[in-house]
């Protein structure tokens, strides 16, 4: 190939998280050798703002017509944008890659940062159980309003809140982020029970206060928390409806970090708002982001109407600590470098690709062919 592959990046985050003064030294040293790296083998070209529209994505592919794409969560990379370019990789700086679409061929490669924020997320996770269980939210809000007076005073029965050590705390999807909750909290003595599309019995031999649920409708029965993690596909979007928010217990606590489409918002709000039920909950992520003016005014109305209700909204925050950040953009630029220097198939064995094509990797035509056919010239 005589001129050099074009790479081309949705936003200009991926080469200044190097020189973030939160991260790590060592980290960023490694970005910067790949970003050197990555520019020495390929033409590179990063959009120069954050959040650049489908159009002017559109636009940029039109125009550079790259061979890689690099993205994250916040760019939509439709099957369109995929079809106008010598595309034949698109690689999230992510766990979850709902946010690109799959063409019907699916031919284009796709890679993601799996292994890397399991930790923080869980921690995050733990975070949000804890401050919606004592009220932190609250009662910083009294103090912060002037409401604790002289005339308040402090008594035994006063802004009582509950200790996650007598709960049962109920897990929707037992993957890694799953498996490190239960890690973090296990030598409390805390019971677990879960629910996944397999039993995971190494974890139950590890763990003897965990039970698998093969119904989800008996673990929404029984849990005192509910906390989800599931990707996002098209069998768990709005899994989490009417029928199994109304089996929660009164007072019940549910926690999203997972992916704002697995929970539907709609029937959750209106529950909420009827008065049906009572349920406490943490949220970090949503169906769409940032949340719109009418349904932060339907959240507020309901804290009006039920005050008592213990509610936290965070704004997609779970994996930003700086380090887990910087492991993800190493793990992505690794992935496009490897791919830019590959000339067949076993050239990839340790690149991230997502599950759906690796389990089929060597039995199909990929258009990275086309692009090891040029480097062979």
């Amino acid at each position: 190939m005589k001129t050099k592959p074009r790479v081309y990046f949705t936003s200009n985050v991926f080469s200044e998280l190097g020189s973030n003064t939160q991260i790590s030294k060592t980290i960023k040293n490694e970005i910067q050798i790949l970003w050197n790296r990555l520019k020495s083998i390929a033409d590179v070209r990063n959009f120069k703002e954050r959040f650049p529209s489908s159009d002017q994505i559109e636009k940029d592919l039109k125009e550079f017509n790259p061979y890689i794409i690099g993205c994250h969560l916040s760019h939509h990379i439709t099957s369109e944008m995929q079809q106008i370019s010598n595309l034949f990789a698109i690689a999230t700086s992510t766990a979850g890659y709902n946010h690109i679409e799959r063409c019907e061929e699916d031919n284009i490669l796709i890679t993601h940062t799996p292994g890397v924020l399991h930790e923080t997320v869980a921690d995050y996770t733990i975070s949000l159980i804890m401050a919606n269980l004592r009220n932190v939210v609250d009662l910083h809000n009294y103090v912060w309003d002037g409401l604790w007076t002289p005339k308040d005073k402090w008594d035994l029965d006063q802004d009582l809140s509950s200790a996650i050590t007598n709960k049962i705390v109920g897990i929707v999807g037992m993957g890694e982020i799953g498996i490190e909750v239960v890690k973090r909290l296990s030598h409390w003595g805390i019971k677990f029970i879960y629910h996944d599309i397999q039993k995971k019995k190494d974890l139950e031999k590890h763990y003897p206060k965990i039970e698998f649920k093969e119904n989800l409708r008996d673990l929404f029965k029984e849990a005192d928390i509910v906390s989800l993690h599931l990707p996002l596909n098209k069998y768990t979007e709005n899994l989490i409806d009417k029928e199994l928010l109304m089996l929660m217990k009164e007072n019940s606590l549910l926690i999203n970090t997972a992916r704002g489409g697995v929970l539907n918002l709609d029937d959750f709000l209106n529950i909420l708002e009827s008065g049906k039920a009572k349920i406490n909950f943490s949220f970090d992520v949503y169906p769409q982001e940032p949340l719109n003016e009418l349904t932060i005014q339907r959240f507020k109305k309901i804290k009006d109407s039920y005050p008592n209700i213990r509610m936290i909204l965070m704004p997609h925050n779970a994996s930003a600590d700086a380090d887990t950040r910087g492991k993800m953009v190493i793990l992505f630029l690794k992935d496009i470098i490897m791919l830019l220097e590959s000339s067949g198939i076993n050239d990839l064995k340790n690149a991230h690709i997502i599950s759906e094509q690796k389990e089929y990797i060597s039995a199909k035509k990929w258009k990275i062919f086309e692009f090891w056919k040029l480097n062979t010239k």
